[in-house]
């Protein structure tokens, strides 16, 4: 057994020699590619050599540039060292992205040849290359002796699938106009799509271009200009030098893209004038970076104050709970306004947190509401009761799942389960439940957000989204804040017993109603109903929920001098 052993032992370690060599021989391959990439680049940018030979030099630099950056021996040199390597010819930028189907590095890399070779303003190339892992790695160039340079880029998922977004320079026109680029990746390239604007309003003297494919923005004032990406990561901001006149381009998931002034982007996620403005800050230390806003131009100085301290100490709670030092943890934490009002604020913070020799990152979640006013937190308890009627209601279908493949997994909760967690939702810093809870709460200018963990292998964390309109009366704390996010429902003088139908003043009509489903309302009832308002009889019509609790009141039918809705079956959905 002994020399069996030995011969097996001798056996394995010829194969792993064979291998070390096999691996020692593709480093020195490519390390070959390499140098001789370089003294291409040199010949090129010889101003003694004949012009045919570089300008026949800068055609195979490119191309082998190209094939080089396909080879995975390429991603384990750092930027500054690759550019260094070519004699600062080069300018490269590599980011990391979470996608949903993992991690995805991506590096762009840009080459302007010598106008004393081209002649022109062109010569420019671009090329992006992409791997999840080292044995994926895949390059492609985009830009082909064109003008433009890109100088910033993002990466994300959309309902069209992954997009990569490239800004950057066009030098073609003056004074240095920015472009914005749109690609889709399918089937391993990149194609690259038109962009449809939609709300535009641009401040004087900006001017939007479209040149085939992408979007040009430039401003006559001859004003040098500069482009980066959003704080949070779906758009650019485009700002120019002497002016407060800034432009933000945002890319929404629905596909839907919107250029506006940087001062009058709020519509979406905001709600009303406030007498206040938000700041961006930042902790960083230890490889830990963690992005939260501020309030500034608050009138009581000493509310702000207080305000503030509540946003970096929730803020923080990140670095104290996944930012452990001894760890060897590599953290960030960016930041999402979900919503902003002269009384409430409600702060997301998404993440990814990185452990040495862990099998996998996991996503960070958690969030902040503001009780403006009082200058205090708000929990979910603070304005729902947690209580069976509210886990009927999501657990019926009345809620709208953030990510579409995490919708039915609030099946697999219990009734006890979800009651326990919401209860204990948004906990305050430090208290004794705050190591047992990991659900939290946001708002929205329409709807209540609740996120709930999961497993790591369903993302770590799920986020449904709920109606305002949808939550009855009678399952709300806090009346005077119900006001501020606005009616449950559009109750008016036909509905009376805090959202329910009064079935006493409205009769309903079995044969004329019947079970219909909507998205986000999920399972409901139609009702046709005949009542006596201000002494008139009517037909008046609700969608229902199983308690009888309206979800919804039609507008006042048109045709209420007359009874009967023996029509409604043959022409309603």
């Amino acid at each position: 057994m002994n020399g069996c052993t030995k011969e097996n032992d001798s056996s394995i370690t010829k194969t792993n020699h064979a291998l070390s060599l096999q691996n020692d021989a593709k480093t020195i391959s490519y390390s070959k590619k390499l140098d001789a990439l370089v003294q291409k680049i040199r010949i090129v940018n010889d101003e003694n050599m004949d012009s045919d030979v570089r300008q026949k030099k800068i055609e195979e630099f490119t191309i082998k540039l190209n094939l080089l950056l396909n080879e995975p021996e390429s991603v384990e040199m750092k930027d500054g060292a690759l550019v260094e390597k070519f004699d600062n010819n080069l300018t490269i930028l590599t980011k990391s992205f979470w996608l949903k189907s993992g991690q995805l590095n991506v590096r762009v890399v840009n080459y302007r040849a010598p106008t004393t070779v081209t002649g022109t303003i062109g010569g420019k190339y671009t090329f992006i290359q992409w791997w999840s892992t080292k044995e994926l790695v895949h390059a492609q160039m985009l830009e082909n002796d064109g003008p433009e340079l890109t100088t910033d880029f993002i990466v994300r998922d959309s309902e069209h699938g992954i997009q990569l977004l490239l800004g950057g320079h066009v030098s073609i026109y003056h004074p240095d106009p920015v472009f914005v680029d749109l690609w889709e990746l399918s089937r391993q390239k990149w194609m690259q799509k038109s962009i449809d604007v939609g709300k535009m309003k641009l401040p004087d003297a900006w001017e939007l271009n479209k040149d085939v494919d992408e979007l040009i923005l430039e401003n006559r004032q001859h004003d040098s200009m500069s482009i980066e990406v959003l704080d949070h990561g779906d758009g650019f901001l485009i700002s120019k030098d002497n002016s407060d006149k800034d432009i933000i381009i945002e890319f929404f998931k629905s596909g839907e893209v919107r250029i506006d002034s940087a001062h009058s982007l709020t519509s979406d996620t905001h709600t009303g004038q406030q007498s206040y403005e938000l700041i961006q800050e930042k902790y960083s230390e230890n490889g830990i970076v963690i992005k939260y806003p501020q309030i500034t131009k608050l009138e009581d100085a000493a509310k702000q104050k207080s305000l503030n301290q509540i946003l970096k100490t929730e803020a923080l709670k990140g670095l104290h709970e996944y930012g452990d030092s001894d760890s060897g943890a590599h953290l960030e934490i960016d930041y999402e306004i979900k919503r902003q009002s002269e009384r409430l604020l409600s702060i997301e913070y998404t993440g990814i947190r990185y452990v040495k020799k862990a099998a996998y990152p996991n996503h960070i979640f958690y969030t902040t509401n503001l009780d403006m006013k009082q200058a205090s937190k708000l929990r979910l308890s603070d304005l729902i009761k947690i209580e069976k009627p509210f886990i009927k209601l999501l657990k019926n279908g009345k809620f709208t799942a953030v990510e579409p493949e995490q919708k039915d997994l609030i099946a697999n909760f219990t009734q006890r389960d979800l009651i326990q967690w919401l209860t204990s939702a948004d906990v305050p810093e430090g208290s004794a439940e705050e190591s047992e809870s990991d659900t939290f709460s946001y708002l929205t200018s329409d709807s209540l957000g609740i996120s709930i963990p999961v497993v790591h292998a369903a993302g770590d964390h799920a986020e449904y989204e709920i109606r305002l309109q949808q939550i009855p009366d009678d399952m709300k704390r806090n009346k005077e804040l119900w006001q501020e996010l606005g009616p449950a429902i559009a109750q008016s003088a036909t509905v009376v017993n805090e959202g329910k139908l009064d079935s006493e003043k409205f009769s309903i009509d079995e044969d004329q109603s019947f079970e219909t489903s909507f998205e986000g309302w999920g399972s409901a009832r139609f009702v046709s109903t005949v009542a006596m308002i201000e002494d008139a009889p009517g037909n008046y019509f609700f969608l229902l929920d199983e308690q009888n609790y309206i979800l919804y009141s039609f507008p006042e039918f048109y045709g209420n001098n007359w009874l009967g809705t023996d029509w409604i079956s043959s022409c309603i959905f």
